[in-house]
């Protein structure tokens, strides 16, 4: 197992119970007490986790990798209205990168069929969705993760630096004023970099329960934001820090 793999199972096995001791993680992970200390210390250097005698603590601030299932059902009235709100913005004959995730496949749903659109994307679940509704459709190649549906690997990556779109909205687990955008998964944040590079114009669909949390890996800064929707739940100390930023803040009906 990866090092990345044992970070989001421990991650998931402390959000679940609250506390773990190296002893646990030890029996959960197959590994050694060594190698749980020094997966927990891991965890503790990036701010994921309270490290406790003997163990780790869970921080309510902290995003772990659930699939594709567990996200789907997370904040579902918030997300279908800021997905509607997201599609609003796409053009007749743009070229839009929606990135994995399920908002963004709630996205494709709100778009016109046969419309002068061409979706490009790094998610299957877009892929199919965008394809019914007869759109111009480009995925990128690469393995896909069971968990959450994203095409990931270098392939993809590479793939990723040969398109220019005119707008990427984008998912994320996490977005900290201090430390920017984050996901749990380092593959999935590559293709991320990517995609940010590629469009003229970046929107970010994120839910209140985004704002002001950590994940395992950073893929990008405030400066790499345009646009932000979100719901009306969101912090309003973390959305004027956000437009001090110069950050458009719009608002899901």
């Amino acid at each position: 197992m990866f090092i990345e793999e044992r970070l989001n199972k421990i991650l998931e096995l402390v959000q679940s119970r609250r506390r773990i001791t190296v002893t646990e993680a030890s029996a959960y992970l197959h590994v050694s007490l060594d190698t749980a200390r020094r997966d927990f210390s891991r965890l503790d250097e990036k701010g994921l986790v309270l490290r406790t005698h003997g163990g780790i603590m869970s921080k309510e601030s902290v995003s772990f990798d659930p699939g594709i299932t567990d996200k789907g059902v997370q904040h579902e009235d918030e997300k279908e209205a800021i997905a509607k709100k997201a599609a609003g913005l796409i053009l007749d004959s743009e070229i839009v990168i929606l990135d994995a995730g399920t908002t963004t496949e709630r996205i494709v749903k709100y778009l016109p069929e046969n419309k002068n659109i061409t979706v490009l994307t790094d998610a299957l679940n877009v892929a199919v969705e965008s394809t019914r509704r007869k759109l111009n459709t480009i995925i990128l190649g690469g393995v896909i993760r069971n968990s959450t549906l994203c095409v990931t690997g270098p392939d993809a990556v590479e793939m990723a630096r040969h398109y220019h779109a005119d707008k990427l909205i984008m998912g994320l687990s996490a977005l900290s004023t201090t430390k920017g955008l984050m996901g749990p998964n380092r593959i999935e944040a590559e293709i991320k970099k990517e995609l940010i590079k590629a469009a003229n114009q970046v929107i970010v669909v994120a839910d209140h329960s985004k704002l002001q949390k950590t994940a395992l890996y950073s893929f990008g800064t405030l400066d790499d934001i345009d646009i932000l929707i979100t719901d009306k739940e969101a912090d309003p100390d973390v959305l004027k820090e956000l437009q001090a930023r110069d950050i458009e803040v719009l608002f899901a009906d």
